[in-house]
């Protein structure tokens, strides 16, 4: 019981220093992580700390023009991938699987955020990204974090082309796509052979998400509010930010269909 509550209590310190993460890549620093008596995450959480305060100074300064908000993206995506980076080192003084696989789902989550503002950075347009390319490179930066040798598993895309979104669309999608992705390369594939399929498109003010794979599927039984883990519970909690609807079909492997409208 002891091992069970201290994995739960890992789970949600990771969840608040990622949820304080994902508020800085919005460009909103009011959030601190807290402090909890784990030398591991405690120092994660005070490099976040940090991180967020030299933000915050640099955004009241480089506030108005648009070439200063270009180095505003550039400094939020360097300074995400440092915390990357120090997530990466803090591995080398945790031998416990369950930190381990933990600390490298941050990393991935980190990174789905800091590649919104590095194609920030060097779009024309400050405001908005095309969502085809965005996906494409993000799905390829998974599949090289999850790549196992002779694995032969495919992506396909079917993305509605000229569809751009603003930073409050791109995080959450992102995360959101990281997660499933992720999950599917985790546990769809027993032999590491298969397809992920994903499509974007618009009808009318509604966008729909479809990710899917044709793995071995969920568990028949399997209940998200049970047995959900945190990758699961983030794509819940991540589409509601977009008043989104999930939908997941187990079926010749696993379906995932999100449908979220305009703001």
């Amino acid at each position: 019981m002891a091992s069970i509550k201290k994995n739960n209590d890992s789970d949600d310190r990771v969840s608040e220093i990622l949820d304080v993460i994902m508020s800085y890549a919005r460009l909103d620093f009011s959030k601190k992580t807290s402090f909890k008596g784990d030398d591991a995450l405690d120092a994660i959480g005070a490099g976040v700390n940090m991180l967020g305060e030299e933000l915050e100074t640099s955004t009241i300064s480089l506030k108005e023009k648009e070439q200063l908000l270009k180095e505003i993206h550039h400094r939020v995506k360097n300074n995400l991938q440092i915390v990357s980076s120090l997530l990466s080192l803090q591995t080398d003084n945790i031998f416990d699987k369950k930190y381990l696989e933990l600390i490298a789902e941050s990393r991935n989550r980190i990174n789905s955020m800091a590649l919104v503002h590095e194609m920030l950075y060097s779009s024309k347009d400050l405001s908005k990204i095309e969502i085809g390319e965005y996906i494409d490179r993000l799905c390829r930066s998974v599949h090289q974090s999850f790549s196992k040798p002779k694995s032969n598993i495919k992506f396909k895309f079917n993305v509605e082309k000229e569809l751009f979104f603003d930073i409050d669309y791109m995080i959450p999608i992102g995360l959101i796509l990281n997660e499933i992705v992720s999950n599917s390369f985790k546990y769809a594939f027993s032999v590491n052979k298969g397809q992920i399929t994903v499509e974007l498109s618009r009808s009318g003010k509604d966008y729909k998400l479809i990710v899917k794979d044709d793995g071995v599927g969920l568990p028949k039984e399997f209940d998200v509010e049970k047995d959900g883990n945190l990758g699961i519970q983030l794509i819940h909690m991540l589409s509601e930010q977009l008043d989104g609807k999930v939908n997941v079909t187990i079926k010749n492997g696993t379906s995932y269909q999100i449908i979220f409208p305009e703001k």
